[in-house]
C-alpha cells in the first residue's frame, strides 16, 4: 500500500492553495514581528458536494478496509436547537428512528440490518450531541445492492420516522435506562462541573439526554416536531468512507435523497458562553464522595486552528499547560500536608472555547490551605515562568503528539477516518488536515523562545478570571471557605508568589551507549510470522502490519506469577507491578525517566498475575528503541525510594477506605469475597496487608518474578520491517541473564455452589443485577469457539426482549468464556435497572434462557452468527489487538497456528446441535452468584 512521509508534504499540504485576503490576518506573538496567518490545507482525499436542495456530503475514498464502506448521516441539530418544552427531544427523535420507519415497522430495521451481517452496537448505532445527532452504518461490502440498503435505511431514518405511540412508550423507560446509567457519582460530577464552567450558556442547560420529567410524558407530537423542524436535508451532511467513489454516492444520494426537498431553517439560539471577570466559587457536594478536590479552571475563546495564526495559538497554550504539569507531577512525587497530588489539563469547553483546568486532589479536610498552596504554584510559575529543561520536554512531547495523531489516520480503517471526520464536523471545526497540522507544528515550535511561554502563561492567568471549584461530601461543607475568602487567597498569592527553581540541570539516558546485538541461534518464518530465538532462552514473535502507521504493540510474557510465590510474597508482588515505575529504574528517577523518554511514544505498564508477568504497551518506530531501553531497565534495574512508598502507601490507605463506603466497592467486594474465596490474591488489598509491605519486599518480589529472559516471549505486531525488530531486540533482549523460569499451572478455580448477594447502597435510582455463573469444563479451542457463537445468540435474544419488547434496559452484557488456568467455563449477564423491575427483568431473563435450552439455537440464528464472524474476520477488518492476542498464544505454547484461517475452517463445520449440546452443559446447572445492587432504603 502506498504510504507518503510526512516530511515531503509541506508544500503541497502546509499551505492552503486558494489565494485569500490576509490583511486582517496578522498575529504579534512577544517580541516577534507580525507574521501572516496563511489557512492550513483541508484534509487530503476528500470531495465535497451539495445536492440541488442543500444537502451536503463528504466522500473519502480508502482502500485500506476493502471493499467495505462506512456511512453516517449528520444532522445538522443536538439538543443545543431544543426549546424549554423539547429537553431531550433530540435524542428521543434519534431512538425512534429505530423503532418505526415507513418501510421498516417497530424494530425492523435493527432486525433488517443484523440480517445483512452487521451488528447492532458495533456496525449500526446513533449518537445525539450539543450541536448534531448522527447514524452510521458499516457496511460488510460496496455491492450495488448493499449501498442502496444503506441509503435506503437512512433515508427512511432522516424522513420517514412513524412515531408510533405504542412504540414510543416502549422507547421512554430506554432513554431513561440510558440516563440512569449515567448516575454514577463520576458521571455526576462532570455534569456538575460542565453546569458550572458554562452556566449561562446554552451548553449548560442543555444535556443531549435530557430532562428525564419531560421525557417520560412528553406528547409525541412535541417530539414529531423537533424532527418536522430540523430533519431536512438542506441541514444534514452525509460522509460516506470507503472503497466507493463520489460518482457512485451522487447516485445513490440523487435517488433517495435528492427528491426530499428544502425547508427553511428556524434561526439558532446562541451558544455563546459568559465568561466573567472576576474569580468565581461554585461548591459540588454529593454523599458519596470519599475523594475530595479543588480545582481552578481559566477559560477562554481559542479557535480551532486552521491558520498558521491559530495554530500558534493553540501551541503557545499547549506548551503553557504542559511545562506547569510537568511541574506539579515533579513537586508532588510526595504528597503535602494539605494535597495529595496536582495535575493539569487544557480541554475544549465549547466550540470556540478552551479550559485550562488546575486540579488538586486533597489530603483531608483543609480546604482554605489547599487553595492557598494551588494558589501559590499558580502565582509562582506566573511570575517567574519556568524553565529552558521544562520547555524543551514540552516541545518534544507536543511534537510526537501531532505526529501521532497525523500518523494514525494515514492508510486508516473506514471507521477511524469516518470519526476523524465526524470530530471536525460536530463541532463545526474546518476540516484540516492532519498532516498539514503536524509539519506546522514542527516549523513553528522551534521558533518559539521561553520568553515568549513565559509571557503566554502569566497573560493567559491575567486575562482569564478564575473558577474556583470545590467537590466535598456535604457532611464537610460547613468547613468551606465563602467566595469572599478564596478571591483573598487568590489575590494574596498573585502579590507574593514563591520562588521556584529554574536551574537547568543535565538530562539523563537510560544507557551511556548502544549495546552490540546478541547473536540469535535461530530464526524461523511460518508465513508471515517471524520467530528468532536468543542463547538466553528469549524468543521474538513478530507479524507486520500496516493497519497504523509506524505503530507497535509489544509485549513481553512469562510464566511466573503470585501462585509461584510464598504466601508472604504474593502481595508484594502485586503491589510492585503497580507502583516500582514510580521510583524509576535504571539510576534514573521517574522525573530524570520523564525528561528522557520526552519526544517518544512510551506506553509501558507491568502486571503480575496468579500465573503469569507481562510488560504490556505501545510505541512507533520513532521510538522503538526508547520502549526497548526502558524495558531492559524495567527488568534489570529496578530501584526504590523509601519516602515515595511512604507517601504512595498513604494514598492507596485512603482509596481502600474509599472503596469500602463506594455502592460500587461494597458490591463488587461482596460478590469477590464469595467467588474468588480460594483465590486470595483476586480478593481487594486490606489496610492490614498494606501496612506490612516494604519498598525492599516489593523490589524482592519483583526480582524473583522477573527473574530472567529464560522461555520468556517478546511479542511485537505492527508497522515494521523485520530488521528493524530484531536489531533493537538482539540489542536490549539478547543480553538479557537466562535466569530461572517457571511452569504453566493449574489455578484454584472460582468458588462452586449457589449464592445471593443483595446489597443496598447509595442514593441514586440505580440498581444494577449480575449474574455470575461458571461449570467445570477442560478448556479446548472448540469449546472456547462454542461460547463465543453461544453468547452472541443468547446476548441478542436478552437485548430483544428485555430493551425491545420491555423497556427495561439500556444495554447488557452476556458472555461466556472458558478459562484455560482455572480448567472452567465462566459467564456473566449484567444489566443495570429501575430499581422496582429487578424482579420482573431477572424473570424475563430466565425465561429467554430457558427457552433457547428447552427449544435451542435455530439454524437461522446459526447462519446469521456465522455471516457476521466471517464479516468480522475479513482480512481488511483484522485489528493489531487481535494480531497481538492471536500472536500471543502461539508464542506462549510455541504453535505456528493461522488463529483465523482455523477458526473460520471451524466456523464451517459447527453446527446447532453442537452449540446446543455446549448450552445446556454451560447453563442448565451452572454454579451461580445472583447479585442484585439497589439504592439505600431511607
Amino acid at each position: 500500500m502506498k504510504k507518503l512521509s510526512l516530511a515531503v508534504m509541506v508544500s503541497s499540504v502546509l499551505l492552503g492553495g486558494c489565494a485569500t485576503d490576509n490583511s486582517a490576518n496578522l498575529i504579534t506573538t512577544g517580541n516577534s514581528a507580525p507574521q501572516v496567518q496563511n489557512v492550513l490545507a483541508e484534509r487530503a482525499g476528500i470531495q465535497r458536494g451539495q445536492l440541488a436542495n442543500g444537502m451536503n456530503y463528504i466522500v473519502a475514498e480508502n482502500e485500506q478496509s476493502g471493499e467495505r464502506v462506512s456511512l453516517q448521516l449528520i444532522v445538522h441539530a443536538g439538543s443545543l436547537d431544543e426549546d424549554d418544552d423539547q429537553q431531550g427531544i433530540a435524542h428521543l427523535v434519534e431512538h425512534m428512528a429505530f423503532n418505526g420507519t415507513k418501510d421498516f415497522p417497530a424494530n425492523e430495521i435493527i432486525e433488517h440490518q443484523e440480517s445483512l451481517g452487521m451488528v447492532f452496537g458495533r456496525d449500526v448505532n446513533a449518537m445525539t450531541e450539543y450541536n448534531t445527532t448522527s447514524y452510521f452504518l458499516h457496511l460488510p461490502n460496496n455491492s450495488e445492492q448493499m449501498l442502496d440498503e444503506a441509503f435506503h435505511m437512512l433515508s427512511q431514518q432522516a424522513f420517514a420516522i412513524e412515531f408510533n405511540n405504542e412504540e414510543l412508550e416502549k422507547e421512554r423507560p430506554v432513554v431513561e435506562e440510558e440516563w440512569r446509567s449515567g448516575r454514577h457519582m463520576m458521571a455526576r460530577l462532570g455534569q456538575e462541573n460542565r453546569k458550572i464552567l458554562l452556566a449561562g450558556s446554552r451548553h449548560g442547560e442543555r444535556e443531549p439526554i435530557g430532562d428525564m420529567e419531560l421525557v417520560r410524558h412528553v406528547d409525541a407530537s412535541r417530539i414529531k416536531a423537533f424532527w418536522e423542524t430540523w430533519y431536512h436535508p438542506n441541514n444534514m451532511t452525509l460522509v460516506v468512507v470507503g472503497k466507493t467513489n463520489k460518482a457512485a454516492v451522487e447516485a445513490k444520494l440523487n435517488h433517495y435523497f435528492a427528491p426530499i426537498p428544502s425547508a427553511e431553517l428556524p434561526q439558532r439560539s446562541s451558544t455563546k458562553v459568559p465568561l466573567s471577570k472576576q474569580l468565581k466559587l461554585a461548591v459540588i457536594e454529593d454523599p458519596e464522595i470519599t475523594t475530595e478536590v479543588v480545582s481552578v479552571s481559566f477559560r477562554g475563546e481559542q479557535a480551532s486552528p486552521n491558520t498558521l495564526g491559530t495554530l500558534q495559538q493553540e501551541l503557545l497554550n499547549d506548551l503553557a499547560m504542559a511545562m506547569f504539569t510537568k511541574r506539579m507531577t515533579e513537586s508532588y512525587q510526595v504528597e503535602s500536608d494539605y494535597i495529595s497530588r496536582m495535575v493539569a489539563a487544557s480541554q475544549p469547553l465549547a466550540t470556540g472555547y478552551n479550559n485550562n483546568r488546575i486540579i488538586a486532589i486533597l489530603q483531608d479536610r483543609q480546604y482554605r490551605q489547599a487553595y492557598s498552596e494551588l494558589f501559590a504554584n499558580v502565582s509562582a510559575f506566573k511570575a517567574h515562568g519556568f524553565s529552558e529543561a521544562d520547555l524543551a520536554v514540552a516541545k518534544a512531547n507536543i511534537v510526537q503528539r501531532y505526529r501521532q495523531m497525523a500518523e494514525a489516520q494515514q492508510n486508516s480503517s473506514n471507521s477511524r477516518l469516518l470519526m476523524a471526520l465526524f470530530s471536525q464536523l460536530r463541532t463545526h471545526e474546518p476540516l484540516v488536515d492532519p498532516n498539514a497540522k503536524f509539519v506546522a507544528t514542527q516549523q513553528l515550535i522551534n521558533q518559539f523562545s521561553l520568553t515568549q511561554v513565559n509571557q503566554y502563561f502569566s497573560n493567559m492567568l491575567s486575562s482569564r478570571a478564575p473558577v474556583a471549584i470545590v467537590q466535598v461530601n456535604p457532611e464537610h461543607a460547613e468547613l468551606l471557605p465563602t467566595e469572599s475568602e478564596v478571591t483573598q487567597l487568590w489575590q494574596h498569592a498573585l502579590a507574593n508568589p514563591p520562588a521556584v527553581d529554574n536551574q537547568n540541570k543535565a538530562q539523563k539516558s537510560l544507557f551511556d551507549k548502544v549495546p552490540e546485538p546478541a547473536r540469535y541461534t535461530s530464526y524461523q518464518q511460518h508465513g508471515d510470522t517471524h520467530v528468532w530465538t536468543f542463547a538466553n532462552g528469549a524468543s521474538v514473535w513478530f507479524v507486520p502490519s500496516d493497519e497504523t502507521e509506524n505503530q507497535l504493540m509489544l509485549k513481553w510474557q512469562g510464566n511466573g506469577g503470585t501462585e509461584h510465590l510464598a504466601k508472604t510474597e504474593q502481595r508484594a508482588a502485586q503491589l510492585s507491578a503497580q507502583n516500582l515505575g514510580l521510583f524509576g529504574y535504571g539510576g534514573l528517577t521517574a522525573t530524570e525517566m520523564s525528561a528522557a523518554n520526552a519526544g517518544n511514544q512510551m506506553r509501558q505498564s507491568a502486571f503480575i498475575t496468579q500465573d503469569e508477568h507481562i510488560i504490556f504497551g505501545s510505541t512507533d518506530m520513532h521510538s522503538l528503541e526508547t520502549w526497548m531501553q526502558n524495558l531492559n531497565k524495567r527488568i534489570t534495574a529496578p530501584q526504590i525510594d523509601d519516602t515515595i512508598w511512604a507517601s504512595r502507601q498513604l494514598i492507596i490507605e485512603r482509596g481502600i477506605d474509599n472503596r469500602n463506603v463506594s455502592p460500587d466497592g461494597i458490591f463488587n467486594q461482596a460478590i469477590d469475597n464469595i467467588r474468588y474465596k480460594d483465590n486470595p490474591m483476586t480478593l481487594q488489598l486490606t489496610k492490614e496487608e498494606l501496612k506490612h509491605i516494604s519498598s525492599q519486599d516489593m523490589l524482592n518480589a519483583w526480582k524473583k518474578i522477573f527473574t530472567g529472559a529464560a522461555d520468556h516471549q517478546l511479542v511485537v505486531v505492527g508497522d515494521a520491517k523485520p530488521e528493524q525488530v530484531i536489531d533493537m531486540a538482539a540489542r536490549y533482549i539478547g543480553h538479557l541473564p537466562a535466569g530461572e523460569s517457571y511452569t504453566e499451572i493449574v489455578l484454584p478455580k472460582v468458588t462452586e455452589g449457589h449464592h445471593q448477594v443483595r446489597i443496598e447502597a447509595g442514593s441514586e435510582p440505580v440498581a444494577l443485577t449480575s449474574v455470575l455463573f461458571n461449570v467445570p469444563m477442560p478448556f479446548s479451542d472448540d469449546a472456547n469457539n462454542k461460547a463465543g457463537l453461544v453468547s452472541r445468540i443468547i446476548s441478542t435474544r436478552l437485548r430483544e426482549q428485555l430493551r425491545e419488547a420491555s423497556g427495561g434496559v439500556y444495554s447488557l452484557r452476556f458472555g461466556i468464556r472458558l478459562e484455560r488456568e482455572r480448567q472452567q467455563a465462566s459467564g456473566m449477564l449484567s444489566y443495570s435497572h429501575q430499581p422496582g423491575r429487578g424482579d420482573e427483568l431477572k424473570l424475563q431473563a430466565d425465561e429467554v434462557i430457558a427457552k433457547a435450552l428447552a427449544e435451542g439455537i435455530t439454524p437461522q440464528e446459526l447462519t446469521q452468527i456465522k455471516q457476521q464472524h466471517k464479516s468480522a474476520l475479513a482480512p481488511e477488518m483484522i485489528t493489531d489487538r487481535q494480531r497481538l492476542t492471536w500472536l500471543t498464544d502461539n508464542a506462549k505454547y510455541n504453535k505456528f497456528e493461522s488463529k483465523r484461517d482455523a477458526y473460520l475452517d471451524w466456523l464451517d463445520q459447527v453446527t446447532v446441535a453442537e452449540l446446543n449440546a455446549f448450552a445446556k452443559a454451560v447453563l442448565e446447572k451452572p454454579n451461580t452468584i445472583d447479585a442484585r445492587l439497589l439504592p439505600e432504603t431511607i
